[in-house]
């Protein structure tokens, strides 16, 4: 009988070195120094020192910081998720304890200088020397393979960086300045912290920093994270959630500081950038504050705007001839419309020019007026040869007059007595031709506007050759 063999290991997992530098493929080499400084920036440093050259093919880049503890844990530079107190402080950028170990995974040859000690990454493998040590500060030293196009990006990507105001940053002698914000306020967002066991989502106050950039993104902390479409590069002085790749965040985010960024910019929007897509986002937000819909769709419609009301296309028509701009349904999206209906902002083309008459209150009219209807009634006979009735109403939410179906209404409440004074006059010739228009169309046809003239020109000739037409009785 054989006698059986086991192995028992404290570890549960071993990770493969290729594997992980395979997992980096494709990714920017800038993600390295990224990782590299956040790290740098996330302890107690008043100098950071960046030191890169290129040569044949391999970039040196050398990290230095004045850190007075060094590495907190000299093995948070090889283990992989380790617990980090970085997790339990919102304003701290690491959280997964991995970048480091991403970095260095696709490197030729690492070293790390700390006051725990040295440890080399090579070829031979992980070399720990305890007794080679700092007084304080770890530097920090990578060589990596790659093109002069990558390397070039690296020192571009690095001018991004809006540096914090405590921190002096030095690239290859270059001390870079500490970018003022444009524009700073507070807001709740989400972010992520730990309980002790997990990383978890809460909603926590911060600041935000805006930047007029002409290229923009989302920061964090400094940190470039990802391109955006705004007027302004947006820097949260927060955790963003993210996925570990720490270049995406979810749309709902990017919603959420949209609209918190409108809410304190929009009175600096013009017609233009009132339509861009971020803006429109940050309209379909909750967290949007009434005044900031009310400019946006002032900037972006103009001042005389309404909803178009199909069922009552009639009153389309009227906003139009009145000036209005008439906003159609496919025009915003859905988020965007229940964001007005909230606010009840836009009143709809019925409620303004509403022209169903038909539960209208009708009135008796006056001497005056009957003259007035008589009048309407012979033009409409001798330019158009049609018969009409006159209808006479009292409705203060529908339009002034009406013409459809041979049937031409006035509406006492919008129009006046005084409208009436003079049934024949310059005021309601002017009203009749408008509405008797109607007969050949709408406000947007052609056919309108050339009937009106043409009972313009008729009635001139009228005037000068049969004066008596224009009597009423």
């Amino acid at each position: 009988m054989k006698t059986k063999v086991s192995s028992t290991y404290q570890n549960w997992f071993e990770v493969d070195k290729e594997g992980l530098k395979q997992l980096q493929a494709g990714k920017p080499k800038h993600y390295l120094v990224r990782e590299l400084i956040q790290n740098a920036w996330d302890e107690d440093v008043k100098v950071v020192e960046i030191n890169l050259s290129y040569k044949n093919g391999t970039a040196l880049i050398e990290v230095i910081d004045d850190s007075k503890a060094g590495f907190k844990d000299i093995k948070d530079s090889f283990t992989l998720y380790k617990d980090t107190y970085k997790r339990k402080d919102p304003e701290k950028r690491g959280r997964f304890n991995l970048g480091e170990k991403q970095a260095f995974s696709i490197c030729e040859k690492a070293q790390l200088i700390t006051t725990k000690g040295t440890i080399i990454f090579d070829k031979e493998g992980r070399t720990e020397i305890p007794e080679e040590k700092l007084k304080q500060g770890s530097k920090i030293n990578v060589w990596v393979k790659m093109t002069q196009e990558e390397y070039d990006e690296i020192l571009e990507t690095i001018k991004l960086y809006n540096i914090p105001e405590h921190i002096k940053m030095i690239v290859n002698g270059e001390k870079y300045k500490s970018k003022k914000p444009d524009k700073s306020f507070t807001a709740s967002l989400t972010t992520e912290i730990s309980d002790g066991n997990i990383l978890r989502q809460t909603t926590r106050k911060t600041t935000i920093h805006l930047y007029k950039t002409e290229k923009t993104y989302l920061y964090e902390m400094g940190i470039p994270v990802c391109k955006i479409e705004c007027d302004y590069s947006i820097d949260v002085q927060q955790k963003i959630p993210m996925g570990i790749d720490r270049e995406t965040v979810s749309q709902a985010y990017l919603r959420d500081v949209f609209s918190e960024v409108l809410n304190h910019i929009f009175e600096e929007l013009d017609e233009e950038s009132s339509s861009q897509v971020w803006v429109r986002e940050a309209m379909s937000d909750e967290r949007i504050n009434q005044e900031a819909v009310e400019t946006v769709i002032e900037k972006r419609f103009g001042d005389k705007v309404c909803v178009a009301d199909t069922f009552d296309p009639n009153s389309i028509d009227e906003a139009i001839s009145n000036g209005y701009r008439v906003i159609r349904g496919t025009e915003l999206g859905k988020q965007e419309w229940n964001i007005l209906k909230k606010f009840n902002i836009l009143k709809s083309s019925s409620s303004l020019f509403g022209s169903n008459f038909t539960q209208a209150k009708c009135v008796e009219p006056n001497t005056n007026q009957r003259l007035t209807g008589d009048y309407a009634k012979k033009i409409a006979k001798r330019l158009l040869n049609i018969d009409i009735s006159v209808v006479f109403v009292k409705e203060r939410d529908m339009v002034a007059a009406q013409f459809g179906n041979n049937e031409l209404t006035f509406n006492i409440a919008k129009l006046g007595r005084k409208f009436f004074e003079e049934p024949v006059s310059d005021i309601t010739t002017n009203l009749i031709l408008h509405e008797l228009g109607h007969y050949a169309g709408n406000h947007t046809e052609e056919g309108y506007h050339s009937l009106i003239t043409k009972m313009a020109g008729e009635l001139v000739i009228l005037a000068l050759e049969e004066p008596e037409f224009f009597e009423v009785k």
